[in-house]
């Protein structure tokens, strides 16, 4: 259960909002100072989102709750220090932040609770002093934007690939059932997940299997499982324990689009290797990926199954763009590691091998062991 908290040009009425709440609020006085309300709105947008961010960093850090990926800034990837445990990420534009934290050790909901709590706060206290500080246009401006970003953030809002502050600090103490479970058992579908990172396959294949034992239902158990058995290039049974958390009729919307952008992506990855025929994969792969679309997954993050399509069926050219752009734009140690690799296979298709070699040195720095990496070395190696 990774959630992320940031939700910034997504969301333009947002920015819209407090642009022409802080014009009516200073606007009869003179251009100047509208205009330099304008300029505090955007900061004050700034503002209030960097703060919710720093503050759920620190109460993670502080409480112990598990911080999968810290990325600073927007645009172009300038540097990154990933690891197998969490990912770092500086990119050109360094005005935003986005923390993504789920459950680790144990109490894997109060630790998170907390977490959210201190982002909560963080922003209201930031709310606080700018509203204390308005002086003039610019500090209207910025006050009025900054609480209107907190306040959106602090609506209760859960949607694939995202969660709100305010879903957060509202929903975690009074979870029960399958949801209260998940996170009871995510100490060890963490520890699974870690052991992948760290390519220690014998042991993650142990602990998958203790999942099983104990919590044979539970999807965020299979989807460890999942990663196990694609991690070890068993493609073929990794799909049929996917197709069976896309098919769980309990899950939530959102949870669906998760699930089936999984299963799109391995679907493509089971086609590819030869473990499923290309009649039946394709349009179960396919049918998948529509379905996280319609469902909300974020289109961008789609890329990599698309790249992916589209080698398939033969167009490297466009393979290669989509590829190098979802490659770019992936902070996940093994989902980046993935996509370079189709990305090399694409220039290899395109017959550019120098190219296919760049984007395979650029794949092993990242995971050299995963199968479709280590697989494509080889055929570079043959050619």
């Amino acid at each position: 259960m990774l959630v992320r908290l940031t939700r910034v040009v997504r969301h333009p009425l947002t920015i819209l909002t407090a642009v022409v709440c802080a014009a009516v609020g200073f606007g009869y006085r003179s251009a100047g100072e509208v205009g330099w309300g304008v300029v505090g709105a955007l900061v004050g947008l700034l503002l209030g989102l960097m703060s919710l961010q720093v503050g759920m960093l620190v109460g993670a850090v502080v409480l112990g709750a598990r911080v999968h990926k810290v990325v600073l800034g927007i645009g172009t990837r300038v540097a990154d220090w990933t690891t197998a445990r969490r990912a770092v990420v500086l990119r050109a534009v360094p005005v935003l932040m986005s923390v993504s934290v789920g459950p680790g050790k144990a109490p894997a909901r109060k630790r998170m609770w907390g977490a959210a709590l201190c982002s909560a706060v963080a922003a209201l206290a930031t709310v606080a002093v700018t509203a204390l500080s308005v002086s003039n246009g610019f500090t209207l401006g910025l006050a009025i934007a900054c609480a209107a970003a907190v306040a959106h953030a602090l609506v209760p809002r859960k949607l694939p690939g995202s969660t709100s502050t305010g879903w957060l600090v509202l929903n975690l103490p009074r979870m029960t059932g399958v949801q209260a479970q998940q996170l009871d058992a995510a100490p060890l579908v963490t520890a699974t997940v870690d052991a992948v990172q760290d390519g220690e396959l014998a042991r993650a294949s142990a602990m998958a299997a203790e999942l099983s034992d104990r919590y044979p239902a539970l999807r965020t158990a299979t989807a460890a499982r999942v990663l196990v058995l694609q991690a070890q290039g068993r493609y073929a049974e990794a799909l049929l324990q996917a197709m069976a958390i896309a098919g769980d009729t309990t899950q939530t919307p959102q949870e669906a689009a998760v699930s089936f952008a999984a299963l799109a992506g391995l679907a493509y990855a089971t086609v590819e290797s030869g473990q499923l025929a290309a009649e039946l994969g394709m349009d179960t792969a396919d049918q998948a990926l529509e379905n996280a679309e319609t469902l909300g997954y974020p289109t961008h993050r789609l890329d990599g199954c698309r790249a992916l399509r589209e080698l398939i069926l033969g167009n490297p050219t466009k393979a290669i763009s989509l590829a190098r752009y979802s490659a770019d734009a992936c902070d996940d140690r093994l989902g980046r590691a993935d996509d370079l690799a189709t990305l090399a296979r694409a220039h290899m298709a395109a017959g550019d091998n120098t190219a296919a070699r760049a984007a395979l040195a650029e794949a092993e720095q990242v995971v050299a062991w995963w199968p479709r990496v280590a697989e494509t070395r080889s055929r570079l190696d043959i050619s």
